[in-house]
């Protein structure tokens, strides 16, 4: 039997990268896996390459409330429940620095990576009455304020977020946690310049950056029952570029 054996999943940001990853693990695992992305025809494309039946895609802005809305009553309308929520989806924007950023730049980092996992997991909770588990995608760069200013406070505000909601959601049943990957080689960060790759290549103990379905699998540690009494954590796979 699989760890999600009979389980209904949704992923956000499921069309490319850790989330199509997760999707394809998670699948293999016997859950019945929502495949949501803002670009529905990606959605769409991973959820017929899926393991098992039932699967199905989604569209839809994350930091759109009633797009959000749409989203989760398809999916009480056609599962009646919800299992597991991994809020992926997020953006990374250009590397600027602190002087450059416009505020609308800045709010619309907050908007789609903070503001879609608080619309998301609030739009859940309905539909996990008899508990679940919700998998928020931090970034090392929350944890030790790497990378561009607006990315770097979006992904902290994650982890606060994650933390105080579990103490308000441990009583309902519901287990919430974070991972919060290094770099790692998916479509967000193929443009990246070498010049920036290589030092963070030499200063990992292991010596490379990241693979999807490395963090995948962490994704499905804390959405299984594996991870029964974590809550309110994080885990952070960034191959030793973090040790504290």
């Amino acid at each position: 039997m699989g760890k999600l054996e009979k389980k209904i999943a949704l992923i956000t940001g499921a069309g490319s990268g850790i989330g199509k990853a997760s999707a394809k693990k998670f699948a293999d695992e016997g859950a019945l896996v929502v495949v949501q992305d803002f670009n529905k025809a990606s959605a769409e494309e991973v959820s017929s390459s899926l393991s098992g039946s039932g699967h199905f895609a989604l569209g839809g802005d994350v930091s759109n409330e009633q797009e959000m809305e749409d989203v989760f009553s398809e999916v009480e309308k056609r599962c009646e429940r919800l299992d597991v929520l991994v809020n992926n989806a997020g953006v990374s924007g250009s590397p600027e620095g602190l002087g450059s950023i416009t505020y609308d730049s800045f709010m619309r980092m907050l908007a789609v990576n903070m503001g879609g996992t608080f619309i998301c997991t609030q739009a859940a909770l309905p539909l996990m009455n008899s508990g679940g588990s919700i998998v928020n995608l931090s970034s090392i760069a929350g944890l030790a304020g790497w990378g561009p200013v607006h990315y770097a406070s979006a992904k902290g505000a994650i982890l606060g977020f994650t933390r105080a909601s579990a103490r308000e959601l441990g009583g309902l049943g519901i287990r919430i946690n974070a991972v919060a990957p290094g770099v790692v080689e998916t479509p967000m960060t193929e443009d990246l310049d070498e010049a920036l790759l290589a030092p963070l290549i030499m200063m990992s103990p292991l010596g490379r950056i990241g693979q999807a379905d490395e963090i995948a699998a962490a994704i499905l540690y804390l959405a299984c029952d594996d991870s029964s009494f974590v809550t309110g954590q994080w885990i952070s796979p960034n191959g030793g570029l973090v040790t504290i």
